[in-house]
């Protein structure tokens, strides 16, 4: 990753059984068949990528031997002979000039590029590059080391970790009993660290028709996986483009990461000049750590189980998206999106105010008592002639059993409604008359929508104890299906009064997506009603 930078679906397409198209052998002009590619095809090349492997490419790429991999310099060229002998060792085609796997360029620097053929006829012309850069800072200069100087900066994470991935998944694609519909084809740049020189160089001088390539997937520094997660940069630059991450991160042969979306499109690693150059692209990124740019960024430190999720989940996004009947064109808008402007439009609204106006007695809610111990002031409770004391029985028609049921309750309530309580001093029951502030919720959702991300809905809102956040919705997550069909405004309209309960609704959260039910909010509910969410 370069020095000095901030490391900020009507065709989605499931990886199970059948979502893939066979043909006989794995070469690129044989005939098509229908022949499925089922699971146990992807599965086995999921799980080729072992961490024996990338431990054997990283402390290879990482040795002191390679002497931090310098652009032009000893190092670098010993770290693409690496890469070619490994590129030979799974018969994958050159795809540089006059059938080389080395692009050299200006100042004895060389792109490493592979490439395997798509096998449909009207497709194969299409292509996705996966792609990370393998040199690295050398022995570092003022400039590009955050020191000491002097010393080979080994670059474990940035980038060996990307480059093993790349290999692995090279390796991986091989394993197919064929290829995916469109060309993948696999860059190892060099000189990223001298300023992205290698990725602007096969800009300039593509070895394919800039026009051709649909998608770039990026990795940059993937191997310090933290709890925090993945950031994941580029999905606003085609429409869909994040939920082609999150099916692929929602596979069930491969675990799932939490995935951070974000809006920032630096030009600090090699996805950028095909950005600028109005191609969609991909990064994806774990994060910069002490070590970055040091001689301490050894092998020793990384997440190798981290680095097998990562490579795991670019193969999938990489056969997904190479197996899509179409792949969405550049989305001109996200040129001015920014961090700071997603920050702005992912803020949540404020809960709506409260209905009723009462506080009650947590100690006694564990004894599934709701007795009221304060009012708010002019409030629907305070209107209605509720007195601190009271222990409310019956409310809208239904007997209270507990806080929980209670508040849902309040949220469902028509405007108009009786509420039943047991006063101190008194014998018999009393019944009051409501008047709740604001209007009954059936479901408790608000949304809108977004450009970049369509067939979907993003939550805005989620009422507290309404149905939709007893089934476990939050603000932000994003709903694809509701009842069985896309989460377009319109549908969401009329289903949200129109639809009975229970309604199934899948969404996308940090990358993944699930299953959940919506259902009543009241008394009639089981107490374990609040959200089962079910991943598929």
């Amino acid at each position: 990753m370069v020095f000095g930078s901030s490391a900020n679906l009507s065709r989605r397409i499931v990886l199970l059984s059948g979502w893939l198209i066979g043909c006989v052998g794995f070469v690129a002009n044989a005939a098509e068949t229908t022949t499925p590619l089922v699971d146990r095809d992807l599965v086995a090349a999921v799980e080729s990528i072992r961490v024996e492997d990338l431990k054997t490419h990283i402390s290879t790429l990482a040795s002191d031997a390679l002497q931090g991999r310098e652009a032009g310099r000893t190092g670098g060229h010993a770290a693409s002979a690496y890469l070619m002998q490994q590129l030979r060792r799974h018969a994958v085609a050159p795809a540089a000039a006059d059938q080389q796997f080395a692009q050299e360029f200006a100042g004895g620097m060389r792109n490493i590029l592979a490439s395997v053929p798509g096998h449909d006829a009207q497709l194969r012309d299409e292509v996705v590059i996966v792609c990370a850069h393998f040199d690295h800072v050398g022995f570092g200069t003022p400039r590009n080391s955050r020191g000491p100087i002097g010393y080979v900066h080994n670059g474990a994470d940035d980038n060996a970790s990307g480059v093993a991935s790349l290999l692995e998944i090279v390796e991986a694609v091989r394993k197919l009993p064929r290829p995916p519909r469109r060309t993948l084809l696999f860059a190892f740049w060099d000189g990223e660290e001298k300023g992205l020189l290698g990725s602007k160089h096969w800009i300039t001088s593509p070895t394919r028709p800039l026009s051709q390539i649909k998608l770039v997937i990026n990795a940059d520094m993937i191997g310090r996986l933290r709890p925090e997660g993945v950031e994941v940069t580029g999905t606003r630059a085609a429409r869909g483009l994040r939920h082609f991450v999150a099916d692929a991160n929602s596979a069930t042969f491969a675990p799932r990461l939490r995935l951070d979306f974000t809006w920032d499109m630096r030009a600090d690693s090699d996805h950028h000049p095909f950005f600028a150059a109005g191609i969609p692209a991909l990064m994806l990124h774990t994060g910069k750590h002490d070590d970055y740019h040091r001689p301490s960024d050894d092998a020793d430190k990384l997440n190798y189980e981290g680095t097998q999720q990562l490579a795991r989940l670019m193969l999938l996004l990489a056969l997904q998206t190479a197996e899509a009947d179409e792949l969405p064109a550049f989305r001109i808008k996200s040129r001015g999106e920014t961090k700071d402007q997603q920050r702005l439009i992912e803020q949540p609204l404020p809960s709506p105010a409260p209905r009723l106006g009462i506080t009650w007695s947590s100690q006694l809610s564990e004894q599934r008592i709701v007795e009221i111990i304060q009012i708010a002031p002019e409030s629907p409770a305070a209107a209605a002639g509720f007195r601190i004391g009271d222990r409310i029985e019956h409310f809208a028609g239904h007997a209270v059993s507990d806080a929980a049921d209670f508040r849902s309750l309040v949220v469902i309530a028509d405007r108009d409604v009786t509420a039943t309580v047991q006063r101190p001093g008194r014998s018999e029951p009393l019944t009051l008359s409501v008047r709740l502030t604001g209007e009954p919720t059936r479901h408790g959702l608000t949304w809108r929508t977004d450009d970049a991300e369509p067939d979907s809905v993003i939550l805005t809102q989620v009422t507290p104890h309404s149905p939709a956040a007893l089934a476990g919705l939050k603000p932000l997550d994003r709903i694809h299906t509701f009842g069985g069909h896309s989460a377009t405004s319109e549908h969401l309209s009329r289903a949200t009064t129109s639809l009975p309960l229970p309604i199934t609704v899948t969404f996308e959260r940090d990358g993944s997506i699930s299953t959940t039910s919506i259902t009543t909010a009241s008394v009639a509910v089981k107490r374990d009603r609040a959200a089962i969410i079910e991943r598929p």
